[in-house]
């Protein structure tokens, strides 16, 4: 451990500023020291002294409260719907809300994008796990990102716009009690699944219906909806992106999601205050934070990481996380929804979670770079008018035979360019050909290729940089190829 430097007016004194002959007073200053050192050390946050941190109780004021809120309900369910009911409309949906005063469960899916689309297939057929519950809600289907009510649905701090299908849980009076939905650099199968969402629902309507649920203050602030609604072409950064080589997109009937965080991000992007070094960092994971969820349980602590935030703030497995950052959670994507909205620098979170009967609170102390997670699979990067394109259009990896046959050694790159009819970008112009593989750039060799090798060079290059790649033909012969990177394509 480094200790800080004590000042100079209370060092150990030397030989030559005190007489050997005179112990009583060293003795006394040796004293002073030890107890200035016991003192700083008993006065150190127990996180900076790398211990756990005792978890301790809510604030007295807020002991009962979350006691209540994460205890058994006191509500009483409605009578469920005679069968679930698919409306394609907020009006209609918030309308039939009010009237039966039942919660709202809206999915938002993009149809073109397969991602989801089994889970997006078993929610809209229900069956005999989801349809039960789905009767107790007044369910609304929203398949176009262009028209949706930003007042209803504030897209940039509650849902990842890199997903295609996403679920929002909404009160009659269009307060937001939480979302559902997620995915990781593995699959779109690895954060939910039919068990989860059928416990958010059930945790839903549970604290839908405790009549206590108005004076605990843990849902979303009321939407003023007076007035025209406001949608994704409503954006500050609507027209910059749409002028932006976007013109037919956003001329298209369907607006993606992914378009959607590129449109959020324009006008940072156009005051030049956008930094791809962090602004990226998007959607951190539990585990960014040490915590290790169950995925069909949705908030039950399945493990916690050594030495991380949360098990120094005394989390430990089998605890169900309830809330954090002053929101009520009802499934993991509440809690990444809060780590979402979290400091991109070093900040602490307050988080409250139950350990049997049990409620327990504290901080997580997060440090720098804490929000960091694999962005290769995100659309919205790899599409970003941020850093460079690569000047090809397209990149495939290449097959394992194919690979073997060139001599490319396994776990390195190998990616076949691909141009289109028009034979187009700087690459090409520069001298690659379909029929060669890249297999570096400027001497770096990662085994990437497709989304991830475009999210991998907009982090590292800017428009204008020259750029060498290293290729080899059928014959393997290798040549290199250099150009300068063009501007945002």
């Amino acid at each position: 451990m480094t200790f800080p430097r004590l000042p100079k007016s209370i060092r150990p004194l030397r030989e030559s500023d005190i007489s050997l002959k005179r112990p009583r007073i060293l003795s006394l200053f040796t004293a002073i020291i030890v107890l200035l050192s016991a003192f700083w050390l008993w006065s150190m946050p127990p996180a900076i002294l790398g211990q756990e941190a005792s978890p301790t109780p809510a604030a007295a004021s807020s002991t009962s409260k979350w006691n209540a809120i994460l205890g058994p309900s006191q509500g009483t369910w409605a009578t469920p719907r005679e069968k679930v009911i698919w409306l394609d409309n907020m009006i209609d949906g918030l309308r039939q809300s009010k009237n039966e005063k039942r919660p709202l469960f809206v999915t938002l899916r993009c149809l073109p994008c397969k991602q989801c689309a089994a889970f997006d297939k078993d929610v809209l057929e229900g069956g005999p796990t989801l349809s039960p519950l789905l009767r107790q809600f007044v369910t609304v289907r929203l398949t176009n990102m262009r028209d949706l009510d930003l007042r209803l649905f504030p897209i940039e701090k509650f849902q990842d716009l890199d997903l295609s299908w996403w679920g929002w849980f909404l009160s009659p009076a269009g307060r937001l009690y939480g979302v559902y939905g997620g995915r990781d650099e593995v699959s779109d199968e690895t954060r939910i699944s039919i068990k989860s969402l059928k416990a958010n629902l059930r945790r839903v309507l549970d604290h839908h219906y405790d009549p206590r649920r108005t004076h605990w203050n843990v849902d979303g602030p009321l939407p003023a909806l007076q007035g025209k609604p406001i949608t994704p072409i409503d954006l500050p950064g609507w027209k910059s992106w749409a002028g932006y080589g976007a013109r037919e997109v956003a001329s298209a009937e369907c607006l993606h999601c992914h378009q959607v965080s590129e449109v959020l991000r324009q006008p940072a992007i156009d005051a030049r205050q956008f930094d791809k070094t962090r602004d990226f960092d998007m959607w951190p994971l539990p585990e960014n934070v040490g915590i290790v969820l169950d995925r069909d349980h949705g908030l039950k602590v399945r493990a916690v990481l050594a030495d991380s935030p949360a098990a120094r703030s005394g989390i430990r497995a089998g605890d169900v996380i309830g809330g954090a950052g002053e929101r009520r959670l009802f499934g993991q994507a509440d809690f990444r929804a809060v780590l979402h909205g979290a400091s991109k620098g070093p900040c602490s979170l307050a988080v409250v979670w139950a350990r049997g009967s049990q409620v327990m609170a504290n901080e997580l102390v997060l440090p720098s770079g804490w929000r960091k997670t694999e962005l290769g699979w995100r659309a919205s990067v790899a599409e970003a008018k941020v850093g460079a394109h690569p000047g090809i259009p397209w990149v495939h990896a290449l097959p394992l035979k194919q690979r073997r046959s060139l001599g490319i050694e396994q776990g390195t790159m190998a990616m076949r360019p691909w141009f289109g009819q028009n034979h187009v970008g700087a690459a090409y112009e520069a001298g690659l050909r379909p029929g060669q593989v890249i297999i570096a750039v400027d001497g770096k060799s990662p085994d990437i290729a497709g989304r991830r090798f475009r999210v991998w060079f907009r982090l590292r290059y800017e428009p204008g940089q020259r750029v060498e790649l290293t290729v080899v033909d059928e014959k393997r012969n290798r040549r290199k190829i250099a150009y300068n990177i063009p501007g945002h394509q």
